[in-house]
């Protein structure tokens, strides 16, 4: 009887520690996609032409803030298809997760950087720079808790992981080369990230894949 309770304390705790993850984790990712648009300026005109004028003017600042929005977006489904397998927490799994939530965080500097810069390389640095990085902290926390089975079932198949892998690598290996393209043309590099959406989704989820 005694040990019944000991395990009851024990779920518990984790059922609350894993409420407090996810909802500090959502808090922050709605946060960063509502400073996201902040930044975006409302023109003010006396005229159709001028109005329209300035809203064209305003393109770079309405691309970043879209490639952004997508990038928050993914990770944020990243982040619950990796909690929907997740059954146990640990101190170093909250660790990696606020330092991914430090990232997320961050992206709207970088996202006003480039969209006020679109031309500068040094702009397209630091954006790619904080995308690799957002991605690489992700796919800590999928390593960190399915290594040795350490935070999911012990059941949980091989080609699972290996999917989730997959998504997160292709993810990191574009920004990663987009890097040093963007030294040379930062132009190139941001069109190298928008086909990335694309082929992530193309790639099946963890639900279809069972």
């Amino acid at each position: 009887m005694e040990e019944d309770e000991r395990t009851l304390v024990r779920r518990r705790e984790q059922e609350y520690r894993f409420g407090r993850i996810l909802a500090i984790s959502d808090g922050v990712f709605a946060f960063s996609l509502t400073l996201l648009v902040v930044e975006l300026v409302v023109p003010t005109s006396s005229s159709n032409s001028a109005l329209t004028s300035q809203l064209l003017g305003q393109w770079p600042e309405l691309f970043s803030y879209l490639i952004s929005f997508a990038v928050v977006a993914m990770t944020w489904n990243s982040h619950h298809e990796t909690f929907r397998f997740v059954r146990r927490t640990d101190g170093w799994l909250i660790v990696l997760n606020f330092a991914l939530l430090l990232l997320v965080a961050f992206l709207p500097f970088p996202t006003a950087v480039l969209g006020r810069n679109q031309n500068e390389p040094v702009a397209a640095v630091i954006y790619a720079v904080t995308l690799t990085l957002i991605n690489l902290a992700n796919a800590a926390i999928w390593w960190y808790a399915t290594r040795r089975h350490r935070l999911v079932d012990h059941d949980l198949a091989p080609r699972i992981v290996k999917k989730r892998f997959t998504r997160l690598a292709i993810g990191t290996v574009v920004f990663l080369v987009s890097i040093p393209v963007a030294l040379w043309q930062p132009y190139f590099a941001e069109v190298m990230w928008v086909p990335l959406f694309g082929v992530v989704l193309l790639i099946p989820t963890e639900a279809r894949a069972r």
